[in-house]
């Protein structure tokens, strides 16, 4: 792996709670990439892939119960002030009353699951505001199959996201069916798919799970600046990566995880920049790789997308509809 790759993969597995080894939960990557090499050559689980945020909730000795995002800690043991009652949405507050949840932390499951909450998908109202578990680890990392766990989150009451489908060594044709059309949650379509297989482990001694994601969602995509194959690279790009929906999420993560409130005009720099980094991180070296790109203008590429973020953002903060909505 090069330099970037590797720093990738360590900021990836950081620990969210050294003192204990809490982890950040795996990267999902898309099908194809190097990281899920392998993947798809045995058992397959597949699961609706749902747009919400990502929540971890678990119990040590030394700490009490702990709740974190992606990426930061937000609550740490009963004393502790839940700080994040109002940025996430209520997250922490959903947890403290949910005894099942806590049970199932007690018992030794570190529990991730999304929080669902409105982003750039519409799902039935009343789906909104629960924690679904779509993994489960046992304290020392290991996931554990969903067969060895729904049944003590029924028990307790705790939601989950069901297993959609099982594959022994299926093709991506047979995958790319499943992502079409609704989904159990009301969307009207499906984000994508996640696809799991508990015994695997990647090249790099790492477990990795996959997604595809839908051919409606990658249509949006193609389509949201009209680039075709004869335009520049970085045109392809930030057409078909930092789409309308893609910088909503954005806004929206930010909005919950971060500020705890609606974005006004003064978050504009915080809004570009973060769009800008995870376009980067996320979606440009598989679009490098696909491509074959030999050269690429990132000055050019971030100057389309600030500039398609500027026009979608505003749009968002003084309320008034925009073009990239209905392309």
């Amino acid at each position: 792996m090069t330099t970037f790759e590797e720093r990738l993969a360590e900021h990836r597995k950081a620990a969210l709670l050294p003192e204990v080894g809490l982890t950040r939960y795996c990267h999902i990557e898309r099908l194809g990439n190097e990281e899920v090499e392998g993947l798809l050559d045995g058992e397959v689980i597949v699961q609706t892939k749902i747009d919400g945020s990502n929540l971890t909730v678990a119990w040590y000795e030394e700490t009490g119960l702990v709740i974190a995002t992606r990426n930061q800690v937000i609550y740490k043991g009963k004393n502790d002030p839940p700080v994040a009652t109002t940025g996430f949405k209520g997250a922490v507050e959903y947890v403290l009353k949910h005894d099942g949840i806590q049970t199932m932390a007690a018992l030794g499951f570190i529990l991730r699951g999304e929080w669902l909450i409105h982003h750039s998908n519409a799902y039935d109202k009343e789906k909104y505001g629960h924690l679904y578990l779509f993994d489960v680890q046992w304290r020392t990392g290991a996931y554990v199959h969903p067969d060895q766990w729904t049944a003590s989150a029924e028990e307790h009451g705790v939601r989950y996201i069901p297993i959609l489908a099982r594959y022994n060594r299926p093709s991506v044709e047979m995958l790319v069916e499943l992502t079409k059309g609704p989904d159990e949650f009301g969307a009207k379509q499906k984000e994508g798919i996640v696809l799991k297989r508990y015994d695997f482990m990647n090249k790099y001694g790492r477990t990795t799970w996959g997604k595809l994601v839908s051919a409606d969602f990658t249509e949006k995509m193609h389509a949201a600046m009209g680039a075709i194959n004869d335009d520049p690279l970085e045109i392809r790009f930030v057409a078909r990566v930092v789409t309308h929906e893609f910088i909503m999420k954005t806004i929206g993560t930010l909005e919950q995880d971060v500020y705890g409130r609606k974005l006004v005009i003064q978050d504009m720099p915080r809004v570009l920049g973060t769009v800008w980094h995870d376009a980067f991180v996320e979606e440009l070296w598989d679009f490098v790789k696909r491509e074959k790109v030999a050269e690429f203008s990132f000055r050019t590429a971030r100057k389309l997308a600030e500039q398609k973020t500027r026009d979608i953002a505003l749009a968002y903060f003084n309320g008034i509809p925009t073009v990239w909505e209905h392309r």
